[in-house]
């Protein structure tokens, strides 16, 4: 038996994420696509993985590419990964059903029975290129015949929609669009000289003298019913022919005939056109709840990305959505995280920093040590299962590593870390010394650097008690302007004040002098000294230098969780 498309699974860092956590992502995708069977991400869209359950790992990001890792990629031929910017459900993790697709000028009868059979309530209406015109539905249909007499004063239809509704026989055409008056023959010769124009049809049994008068005057269309007992002469046909005038030859009496009309109208005619809501596959599922909400129909048009319809989707669709399933690397709490990961299924973790506030329903595979990077883990992980990096995959990883651990000189960096990166580097055939070079080079570049985007970039937000904190890194060799760092406080500041932190603070981190400068906006202004009073800094300090700490995973985050709980205590 044939196994279903594979699911998806998002491997993603944490948010303004850094060279580490791209190059991370990509990496891992690479090992368990490796170990599923497949040669990439891109390559299993048609085929079948081996084994229950089956993925495809899709490495992807919350946010923007920095300069340094924008540079890394470029260097060894990688493109960014997807940007997924939240994990709720979306469209695309909808089973919706599929859409009925009905052409513009469609016979109502057509539709109808075209509703029945795929026991659908609402048609889709598209144009020649396949675009949606408008939805009818059954009960736009009902209405139609429901309000159709037995004697309509004006019709309008194409002719072809005519002879296949009531299965007529043609006997000579004209125009191929009927707009007009519909007469019975159960009226007087003269009445009908007078009364009948060349835009009007008449329907009729045996009358000859009426069929005679009305092709006569040309009108646009003469329906012949009792067909079999009623036959139109050929002398009365030859002039139809000429003067451009439709006979139809139909078994059904005159009657019936009549009933049918309505039928013929075109399915353009009783759509709605305007206002008619459409979701595309992006949409969150949350939203579209919502919108369907203040919405009449029962079923609503899937969008592709061509403006086509590709789906019908109600709100019974919407009752149970698949979630979302993750791969978490280079970082594990939920504040660090995309949006939406509380909606979604986590499957594993691999990361290197302090076990924070993430939870599951299940249990998960937990990969976490306490070395300077987490592309060192995602290294040793494809030894241990003996997958093969590319030359290209290990340059990055190596990149990666000299990137997290500033070219292991970092506080955080391990044996481990400098072993893996000299392995990588070897097959990537590259040297390691030029590579740390190039790697912190790109790094520290800040020229032409919005602040914001400085602030931005490598931005971690932590949680300690009721308190929220946010610390951004920058690294630089040589230090930054006087001018620029103005406005980088002012951020600080507005970043604070905005977002509701109670500390937002920005390490300028020098690898040149080993050390980083402070920028320091905190609700409480004793917070400064009680992390760092042990080093000279005051209460109330805005800016200050903190010689020889350059991590703020292991040096600069503890000291003011420390303080904040010894402030929350007092």
């Amino acid at each position: 038996m044939p196994k279903s498309a594979p699911n998806k699974v998002y491997i993603i860092g944490h948010k303004s994420p850094d060279c580490d956590s791209i190059v991370s992502a990509i990496a891992y995708a690479e090992i368990k696509n490796a170990l599923a069977g497949w040669e990439s991400a891109h390559a299993c869209a048609s085929q079948d993985a081996p084994g229950e359950p089956h993925y495809v790992y899709i490495p992807a990001r919350p946010g923007p590419v920095n300069h340094e890792t924008a540079t890394v990629l470029s260097s060894f031929g990688f493109e960014a990964p997807q940007f997924v910017p939240n994990v709720y459900p979306q469209v695309s993790d909808v089973q919706f059903d599929k859409p009925m697709l009905v052409p513009e000028g469609a016979p109502l009868r057509d539709v109808w029975r075209g509703m029945l059979d795929a026991k659908s309530a609402t048609a889709c209406i598209i144009d020649p290129d396949g675009r949606l015109s408008g939805l009818a539905t059954l009960g736009d249909i009902a209405r139609a015949e429901l309000y159709a007499p037995a004697q309509k004063d004006r019709y309008s239809f194409p002719m072809a929609n005519l002879v296949k509704v009531l299965g007529a026989e043609v006997l000579a055409e004209g125009q191929p669009e009927f707009d007009g008056r519909v007469f019975v023959g159960d009226i007087g010769v003269d009445w009908a000289r007078n009364a009948m124009s060349a835009c009007d049809m008449l329907v009729v049994s045996d009358r000859p003298d009426l069929q005679r008068v009305a092709i006569e005057k040309r009108i646009a269309a003469l329906m012949i019913t009792d067909a079999g007992r009623a036959p139109v002469s050929r002398e009365l046909v030859k002039l139809a022919r000429s003067g451009g005038t439709w006979v139809l030859s139909v078994e059904a009496d005159t009657h019936s005939c009549l009933g049918l009309l309505w039928q013929a109208v075109p399915v353009d005619q009783v759509m709605t056109k305007h206002d008619v809501a459409t979701f595309i596959l992006d949409d969150l599922v949350s939203e579209v709840r919502e919108e369907m909400r203040t919405r009449p129909f029962k079923l609503y048009p899937v969008m592709d990305e061509h403006g086509r319809p590709t789906g019908m989707i109600g709100g019974n669709h919407l009752a149970d959505p698949a979630h979302k399933r993750i791969v978490m690397v280079d970082h594990n709490e939920k504040t660090q995280s995309v949006e939406g990961i509380d909606t979604a299924i986590v499957l594993e973790v691999i990361d290197h920093h302090r076990i924070g506030s993430i939870e599951t329903d299940h249990p998960i595979l937990f990969v976490n040590r306490p070395w300077g990077s987490t592309a060192t883990i995602v290294s040793a992980l494809a030894r241990q299962n003996r997958v093969t990096l590319s030359p290209a995959l290990s340059g990055l990883l190596a990149s990666a590593i000299i990137s997290d651990t500033l070219a292991f000189k970092s506080p955080t960096s391990t044996v481990q870390d400098r072993l893996e990166a000299e392995s990588l580097a070897t097959c990537a055939g590259v040297d390691l010394g030029k590579l740390a070079k190039a790697v912190l080079e790109a790094k520290t570049y800040i020229e032409d650097a919005d602040p914001g985007e400085i602030l931005r970039s490598d931005f971690k937000e932590f949680t300690v008690g009721k308190s929220r904190l946010g610390i951004g890194q920058a690294t630089t060799s040589g230090g930054f302007s006087a001018d620029l760092k103005r406005q980088l406080l002012a951020a600080t500041r507005n970043l604070m004040e905005d977002a509701g932190y109670a500390l937002v603070a920005l390490m300028l981190t020098d690898v040149t002098e080993g050390g980083s400068e402070v920028l320091w906006a905190a609700r409480d202004g004793s917070l400064a000294e009680r992390a760092f009073g042990y080093t000279g800094v005051e209460a109330g300090a805005q800016v200050f230098w903190l010689p020889g700490v350059v991590s703020r995973k292991q040096q600069f985050a503890p000291e003011i969780m420390r303080a904040v709980r010894e402030l929350e205590r007092s």
